[in-house]
């Protein structure tokens, strides 16, 4: 399943979480065995609400999945807190696993793409790591060095020729033009 599809069935499946926890807080409650806590449920849901339209709106996903993440360790301590008390019921042990299930695959969908980046990007040039540039090249000699590896000249050249060589480095390295 590709990222952008993921991440928009984890929208999807926040938007249908959170309009439940709001509408049915109180059935929630009266399942869970904690009546009298519909306002909390419905807080969660209004943050459930609002992950999953930033999920279906925004073009970058990451902060958004991590808020999913972040709301699943605050659902797994809520129901930690429920498990405390001397009446376990089938649906507080089926709400628990459910919300682990769901936090594995938000963990996944928010770090998998880094971590897949990762492995499949190659070595980069000298100065680089996993193909991103260093913070400081600008004056390093950095791209002055890789333009020299590439010719293995040592002697001077038309300034025009040496320019075009160092914007040639610069697009390899994949720093940043400084001039746009």
């Amino acid at each position: 399943m590709g990222e952008q599809r993921l991440a928009r069935g984890l929208g999807w499946l926040s938007i249908g979480l959170g309009l439940t926890e709001f509408a049915f807080a109180e059935g929630l409650c009266r399942l869970l065995g904690v009546r009298g806590r519909a306002g909390l449920v419905r807080v969660l849901g209004a943050r459930e609400l609002v992950t999953g339209m930033g999920l279906l709106s925004q073009p970058k996903h990451r902060p958004w999945l991590w808020g999913r993440v972040a709301g699943d360790a605050i659902d797994l301590a809520l129901l930690g807190a429920l498990h405390d008390r001397s009446r376990v019921t089938s649906w507080r042990i089926a709400s628990t696993v459910a919300v682990l299930g769901v936090t594995l695959v938000d963990v996944f969908a928010a770090s998998g793409a880094r971590l897949r980046a990762r492995r499949a990007a190659p070595l980069g040039p000298i100065g680089t790591t996993f193909g991103i540039p260093g913070e400081s090249w600008r004056g390093s000699g950095l791209a002055e060095d890789v333009g020299e590896q590439q010719r293995g000249q040592e002697s001077e050249e038309n300034p025009a020729v040496r320019e075009q060589r160092m914007r040639e480095a610069e697009r390899q390295l994949g720093l940043p033009n400084p001039d746009a």
